[in-house]
């Protein structure tokens, strides 16, 4: 496992991680739903991040409070990174998921940003491997390559003063020695002074962003409030207006049985209808009984004057 690491995070509801050494190969790739924190925690697992390293511009909040939190630089690309350059650059690299893709494809990209600053301290032969590292990662945290080397000096004779000689190395089975986990723990002036000055922005951006919730907060109490307003009156007004139809259907009704009695009363008995008309039938049967009685009286007239 190596020390010193590189880390791309592609932030989300599923937060993608890739972990590269300083040499650019590849260690690990995971994908996690735990957000923030299980982040945090499986990038510690792999080393001591010297750069952490995003895909988009500009860089997503998660990502600059994760670079934050271990007190080192963040590299963000001149423009997003395309799906294309991502593909090519993952082709090969046993990746799970997108998520996981896009995280190496950050680390990738961070990582050739220093590759030959790196690569020129790799071949320094008269230092050992992990005097490389720790010059590659100060050179990482943004040290200037006079410093880092005057670091790795101070650092070395903190050692021999504290521990009387220089430690062997342990086998790879082998328990860490306390003398071994104290070292791994000294820091430089350098490293104390970057550490406490970040400890103040991660402050300073934690206060920032408690103030933001809090008039968030107020913002949502608000609106939550006219919302329930609002609420209470619509009740209001959908209640008076049930009243209102209520009522007026009742007028209706009323009004309907009211116009009914009144056509009842004007229209006149079927019974004076039925007397005041007289069939035609009936009619001609009265002219006709007055022909034959006319009939009879001349037939009467002329035979009285025969007798006579």
């Amino acid at each position: 496992m190596s020390k010193y690491i590189i880390a791309g995070i592609d932030p989300g509801a599923t937060v993608g991680i890739a972990i590269l050494d300083l040499s650019g190969a590849k260690i690990a790739s995971k994908s996690t739903d735990g957000g923030m924190p299980d982040a945090v925690r499986i990038v510690e697992s792999f080393g001591t991040p010297s750069l952490i390293a995003c895909d988009k511009v500009p860089a997503p909040e998660t990502v600059q409070r994760i670079a934050s939190y271990f007190s080192c630089k963040l590299y963000v690309p001149s423009h997003n990174i395309r799906e294309e350059e991502k593909r090519q650059i993952a082709h090969g690299a046993a990746v799970a998921n997108n998520h996981e893709r896009d995280a190496y494809a950050a680390a990738v990209c961070g990582f050739r940003l220093y590759a030959n600053k790196l690569r020129q301290i790799d071949a320094l032969a008269d230092l050992q491997h992990g005097e490389k590292e720790k010059i590659k990662h100060l050179l990482l945290r943004g040290y200037r390559i006079t410093d880092a080397f005057a670091s790795l000096g101070e650092s070395g004779a903190e050692e021999d003063t504290q521990m009387g000689k220089k430690p062997a190395l342990p086998s790879v089975n082998a328990p860490p020695t306390a003398h071994v986990l104290h070292r791994e723990h000294v820091l430089s002036a350098g490293e104390l002074k970057e550490r406490v000055s970040s400890l103040a922005r991660e402050n300073a951006n934690l206060r920032l962003l408690i103030e933001r919730l809090e008039e968030e907060k107020e913002q949502l109490a608000s609106r939550l409030s006219l919302l329930q307003n609002d609420m209470r009156r619509s009740l209001l007004q959908d209640s008076e207006l049930r009243h209102l139809k209520h009522r007026l259907h009742q007028s209706l009704e009323r009004m309907h049985f009211k116009r009914k009695n009144r056509v009842n009363q004007e229209k006149p008995p079927v019974v004076l209808q039925k007397k005041a008309e007289m069939p035609e039938e009936d009619v001609l049967n009265d002219d006709a009984k007055k022909i034959d009685l006319e009939k009879m009286v001349m037939d009467y007239r002329r035979r009285k004057n025969k007798g006579t």
